[in-house]
């Protein structure tokens, strides 16, 4: 019977272990960085983009796509960009659909990623507009995507457009391989 009360009293005791485990939050992640430098700053940056356009569509995955109106750093024929917007806590910028801004982000596996920590405006408050006046100062006016040269005579590419290049590179080789292979085949009957 004492073996019972005392296997009994660590299968309670194990228990509440358990359930103190379930109500306890798990780890928490904030984003830590260091606050956007100067527009002019990131001039230099491998693999930044600095452009402005509208956000045009967002899914409850936050992820959306941005429609670049002006390219100051970096250029792509591409007009419409998928774009993962975030939280303030996983570092990621908030965006909502018909928001105009203008910002520093980078590309991931072609999706644009703007951050907290790389400086962005809203194009309908005082401080974008400022921002956007300080990029104009810094890169030029810009071009459109499709443009023929970037505001530091580069011609249009940038990021997007090699993510789109690799792609038909790939498409190509395919093609290629499978037409060899088919070719092969026939004369093999």
């Amino acid at each position: 019977m004492r073996h019972l009360r005392i296997a009994l009293a660590v299968a309670v005791l194990a228990g509440s272990f358990s359930l103190l485990g379930l109500a306890a939050p798990g780890c928490a992640y904030a984003c830590s960085c260091i606050p956007p430098q100067p527009i002019a700053a990131y001039a230099n940056e491998p693999d930044t983009l600095i452009l402005s356009g509208t956000v045009t569509a967002m899914g409850n995955d936050l992820r959306g796509i941005f429609r670049v109106e002006r390219w100051y750093k970096g250029s792509s024929d591409v007009a419409e960009i998928p774009v993962q917007g975030g939280n303030g806590a996983d570092c990621g910028l908030g965006l909502a659909v018909g928001q105009q801004l203008v910002m520093v982000a980078y590309v991931t596996e072609g999706v644009l990623h703007p951050s907290i920590c790389s400086p962005s405006g809203d194009l309908s408050t005082p401080e974008g507009q400022q921002l956007q006046a300080e990029t104009i100062a810094a890169y030029g006016e810009g071009t459109a995507p499709g443009g023929t040269e970037t505001p530091d005579g580069d011609p249009p590419g940038g990021i997007p457009g090699i993510v789109l290049a690799g792609g038909a590179l790939v498409v190509a080789v395919i093609a290629i391989v499978a037409g060899a292979s088919f070719i092969s085949g026939r004369r093999a009957s």
